[in-house]
Parts: C-alpha cells; sequence; structure tokens
C-alpha cells in the first residue's frame, strides 16, 4: 500500500470474471440430443446442430442439444426472436474457423406447435448459397418435426 498524506492507495486484484461452463454433448444423455448426433450423421453438410428449448422446472430457453459442447447455454435475442415471430434467418458465418451459413428457425412438433429453435450450420461450398441452404433447412426440420411428438419428448432420457 502506498500512502500519499491521507490518501492510500491499495493495489487489490479482481479476478477475472470465470468463463460459463455448459455441458458436454457426449454427457447429454436426453432424446433431444439423440437427434441431433443422428442429424449429424445423416446430413454430411450440416458442420453443427443445435435445438433450443425450455427444459423442464425452468423458464428460459437454451441450448438442450449440440454437437459441440453448449449444453445449458442461453439463448441470446436473435434466437428467441426467432422463436417468437416463427422467423428464418440464414446468414454467412464463422465457426471454429470454417465458413458456414448459420440457418435458424423454429423448432416444431409433430403437431406443428413451436417448441424451440433449431440451429443448423451448413458447410459452405459450389452451389451452397442462402437458397439451397433454406431449402435443405426446411426439408431437414419437417423430417425432424416428425419425431418429436410433444416438447417434454425432447427430455426423455437416453441409455
Amino acid at each position: 500500500m502506498l500512502a500519499f498524506g491521507a490518501l492510500r492507495l491499495s493495489a487489490q486484484t479482481t479476478p477475472a470474471p470465470a468463463e460459463p461452463v455448459y455441458g458436454k454433448a457426449a454427457d447429454n444423455k436426453i432424446y433431444a440430443q439423440q437427434l441431433v448426433n443422428e442429424l449429424v450423421v445423416t446430413y454430411p453438410e450440416l458442420g453443427s446442430v443445435g435445438l433450443h428449448a425450455i427444459p423442464p422446472g425452468k423458464k428460459d430457453y437454451e441450448i438442450v442439444a449440440q454437437n459441440r459442447d453448449l449444453i445449458g447455454k442461453k439463448s441470446s435475442a436473435d434466437d428467441l426472436e426467432v422463436i417468437e415471430r416463427d422467423a428464418a434467418k440464414i446468414y454467412p458465418w464463422v465457426i471454429e474457423g470454417s465458413p458456414r451459413f448459420s440457418a435458424l428457425a423454429a423448432l416444431r412438433d409433430r403437431s406443428g406447435t413451436i417448441i424451440g429453435m433449431a440451429a443448423l450450420s451448413f458447410k459452405r461450398g459450389p452451389g451452397i448459397d442462402k437458397l439451397t441452404v433454406h431449402t435443405r433447412m426446411v426439408a431437414i426440420l419437417s423430417e425432424l418435426s416428425f419425431k418429436i411428438p410433444d416438447r417434454e419428448a425432447l427430455f426423455k432420457p437416453i441409455p
């Protein structure tokens, strides 16, 4: 501590805020994660897939399944807008150094009820543009919705 007359200055260090710790995809043993894993295998053009929903006992949307270790990350304002407005957003993005097209759209159950949001990341390449991404996204999400009876099904444990 340095003293200058009545003024005393102390060198206090404030710890840097901790980086958030999210759940690991490999440890996520729910039906939603099984769906994500199946999508990534079935559609090699997908670089990543994330499903957002409100988990049981919670009140906010978050990533409930992802092939990256982001389980539990709160949904952003952009994500919430997609859900609330039943919107689709497609834009160029870079994920972990790889150029992609990110495609966000409402996630629906079998009855057509919006239960969250899906984030699909398409690998970029020849012939891949916003229109082809939109067409693929609609087809993939339509197929996915038939596998989801309701929101609660996303959280059923799997072995």
